[in-house]
């Protein structure tokens, strides 16, 4: 078949770049020669006394971590191939030549130039990134369709504010988005032609407790339509789409770092720059192979009840290093692409940002300068990849943590964003939950949201 003779080429391809002269070898193999070309293996740790053995592989921001002795690294090896299910692949290998980027950085269908209202299979299987110069904007969309399939997705999270002395602050609330593209079970009606919507709902504490965002974003040229409801004033207010790259709350985040990136793509000029081996942050428990979802009895999605976040360096007794570190990740290497983004809006309060990019797990680290052009903060983003749907048969990406270092007030936030945390806490994790309803994405609606 066509499809599978095109999926051969992808595999083939990679496969050269990454172990050049044996062409039959599987993914154990290739795990094998990326070690081959680093100085670490599996069991290693590194701290500062050794922190010259990752000079290369990581952002440099991390690297000077490690040497202070702020963060120590466990080096860790996969036990399964760290890759999607075969029909999606193949999905994916069928869509070569169906799909292009427009002139505004869109995504469109080749033959038309019409932007597609649905897409299934990522719309980019080959990315040639040293001579395409779309190649940038083609890798984030198959990102973001990979990241569209767990459909309608509640995710409440803990947020903390982390300095040298230890925990400040924590925030608690809920987030809920609903997924126009690639979803499990097919498109679904979309008169208002949706990309993806969201809302970020505050729980706790007392003094911001009820405050609710909503961002719209259409599959059209139009900019996000961003609402937030401030319960203080009983108001909603509309406001500027750049309220996206605000800080959160108080926090080290802006909304458009979820899961490393979160903005409207064409929003950005994206270059890959590179490709290297880069060490990937995950959870350990994800070495042995995807957690399997559990299915509920509203046709929902769980995790299993005793995964968690990360554990960070306030909550472990006798850490030593920075209070907001985690603990207990592992580091795995991966053939990773390099790429910077610049956003188009001046007003955007990001200046060019870089992205460590791993094919399947997205965005591993996020380094952050400011509009001046000087080094900000970093963002580092353990994934976890779940098995789900009948006979687990869809493949979804999702964060468990989200730590964001800024360098410049010697700061941290960290948003716990899967199952078990501190203080015996639990946040939701819910893939294609149909509790999730189009009339909550309305301005409308937000004040009762708040309640």
């Amino acid at each position: 078949m066509k499809g599978s003779r095109i999926l051969w080429c992808i595999i083939a391809s990679i496969f050269v770049v990454c172990v050049a002269g044996n062409a039959t070898a599987g993914w154990k193999e290739d795990q094998a020669a990326l070690f081959q070309r680093i100085q670490v293996k599996p069991g290693d740790k590194i701290d500062s006394s050794n922190w010259e053995k990752v000079k290369d592989i990581l952002p440099p921001s991390v690297v000077n971590w490690v040497k202070k002795g702020d963060w120590i690294l466990d080096i860790g090896e996969l036990k399964w191939d760290y890759n999607s299910e075969p029909a999606w692949l193949e999905g994916t290998a069928a869509n070569a030549g169906k799909y292009d980027i427009g002139a505004g950085g869109e995504l469109v269908e080749k033959a038309t130039g019409i932007r597609p209202g649905y897409v299934d299979g990522e719309p980019f299987p080959e990315i040639d990134w040293k001579n395409d110069p779309k190649a940038g904007e083609k890798l984030v969309y198959n990102i973001l369709v990979r990241r569209s399939r767990v459909g309608d997705f509640h995710n409440s999270w803990l947020t903390d504010w982390v300095g040298r002395r230890g925990l400040e602050r924590t925030i608690a609330g809920d987030s809920v988005y609903r997924f126009y593209w690639s979803r499990p079970n097919g498109s679904i009606d979309n008169p208002a032609g949706s990309l993806t919507n969201e809302l970020v709902v505050v729980k706790e504490p007392y003094d911001i407790a009820g405050i609710v965002s909503l961002t719209l974003r259409s599959i059209d040229e139009k900019a996000d339509q961003v609402f937030s409801y401030i319960p203080a004033i009983r108001r909603t207010k509309r406001l500027a789409g750049t309220t996206r790259s605000s800080p959160f709350m108080g926090t080290d985040f802006v909304l458009d770092d979820t899961i490393g990136w979160y903005g409207k793509n064409e929003t950005m000029d994206w270059k890959i720059v590179g490709q290297k081996i880069t060490l990937m942050p995950m959870p350990k428990w994800a070495l042995d192979g995807p957690p399997q979802f559990i299915k509920q009895a509203n046709g929902s999605w769980v995790p299993p009840a005793h995964l968690g976040s990360p554990t960070i360096g306030f909550d472990s007794p006798g850490w030593k290093g920075a209070p907001w570190a985690p603990v207990d990740l592992v580091y795995v290497p991966r053939l990773m692409y390099i790429v910077q983004a610049k956003a188009k809006d001046p007003y955007y309060n990001y200046g060019d940002t870089t992205y460590y990019v791993d094919s399947m797990a997205g965005f591993s680290f996020k380094v952050i300068n400011d509009r001046a052009g000087d080094y900000w903060k970093t963002m580092v983003l353990p994934m976890q990849v779940a098995k789900w749907g009948e006979n687990n048969k869809v493949t979804s990406v999702n964060a468990v943590a989200y730590i964001t270092v800024d360098d410049k007030t010697d700061h941290a936030s960290i948003c716990n964003a899967f199952g078990k945390t501190h203080d015996n806490n639990y946040v939701k994790v819910i893939y294609n939950t149909p509790t999730v309803k189009a009339s909550m994405f309305s301005p409308m609606s937000l004040a009762a949201m708040s309640k």
